[in-house]
């Protein structure tokens, strides 16, 4: 007669041999219901619409409804909480944006999201762009940098917020280029434009799309954007990262799922997703709002994730950034 020690682990060796034909059965035959796909952001936003894009394409690849989760609060804590308390069976999907990187940084998190997520879609960047009011004389980034030089501390910047990546953009640019500006932080995206195109403000920082009217009718002055490369939304513009390699801030959007979900589920989400990034109508749109697609892998997405995260750490406790 085994002893009871022994009696427990055989016990466990039986429940695991039932258990692994199962769990295989469910990863194989994955999506049988609804997918949830959270949004830590209000309905509306450029996440929460680029995200009904992406659900409405899913749903034809993987033959199951996805189900757009808006959880907006505490800048994508709340919504990425849920998902890290979620099961990791695939069937909880996180859309987020560069702010996560930034996250961790100034708001106190359960989870570790380096750790707790891994993506498996990397859907597309922005640069964010530099105007100036057309009171300014500045017509470059060289400029633009001369001139704050020649006036340190007067020149006032807004951006959507506190340790937005605007802002991070901002903070590293000032500290590439030796100058000072006073950062006007406001509340929400495009909320600084009024402000510059009525002279109350010198420059602001933000997504493309939002100014494009206004430089579009010379109403305010595109000089520059947070890139390395050609923007194509401002083909004759400077990109900081050609001056300034160190100050480079790209707005990403990206799916991730729970870094246990297994390896098959992951491997199927990351196939289906490529295949939705493919589609010449989500890629209109992708583009619409801004944003460019990239040929990256996942890996090296994950890089720039870990990479991001460094960098928007240092600056942060360099400038001692915080929230109120």
């Amino acid at each position: 007669m085994p002893n009871m020690k022994q009696a427990a682990i055989l016990a466990a060796a039986a429940i695991a041999l039932i258990a692994a034909p199962a769990a295989r059965s469910q990863e194989s035959t994955y999506p049988t219901h609804p997918v949830k796909l959270i949004v830590p952001f209000s309905a509306g936003g450029t996440p929460d619409t680029m995200s009904r894009t992406y659900a409405e394409q899913l749903k034809e690849q993987l033959g199951q409804p996805i189900i757009v989760d808006n959880r907006p609060g505490a800048t994508g804590a709340i919504g990425s909480a849920a998902v890290a308390q979620a099961p990791a069976d695939g069937y909880t999907l996180l859309l987020n944006t560069s702010a996560a990187a930034i996250l961790p940084w100034v708001v106190k998190q359960p989870f570790d999201f380096r750790k707790a997520f891994t993506p498996i879609a990397y859907t597309g960047y922005t640069p964010y762009v530099i105007t100036v009011s057309p009171k300014l004389p500045v017509h470059s980034l060289d400029e633009f940098i001369a001139y704050a030089k020649q006036h340190p501390g007067k020149l006032s910047c807004g951006t959507y917020g506190v340790a937005s990546p605007p802002h991070l953009a901002l903070e590293l640019l000032m500290g590439a280029a030796g100058v000072e500006i006073v950062h006007v932080p406001y509340t929400n995206f495009g909320q600084a434009l009024p402000d510059l195109l009525s002279g109350q403000l010198d420059c602001s920082i933000d997504p493309p799309t939002m100014p494009a009217p206004h430089v579009a009718s010379g109403r305010i002055r595109a000089i520059a954007h947070t890139g390395s490369g050609k923007m194509a939304l401002y083909p004759g513009i400077d990109a900081v990262g050609r001056r300034y390699p160190e100050s480079v801030v790209l707005g990403w959007q990206a799916i991730f799922v729970r870094a246990e979900t297994p390896a098959p589920i992951r491997e199927r989400l990351i196939a289906e997703w490529r295949r939705v990034l493919a589609d010449p109508k989500v890629q209109e749109r992708i583009r619409t709002a801004g944003f460019e697609t990239s040929d990256l892998s996942i890996e090296e997405f994950d890089r720039l994730v870990q990479s991001d995260y460094e960098k928007f750490g240092q600056i942060i406790k360099a400038r001692n950034i915080r929230l109120n």
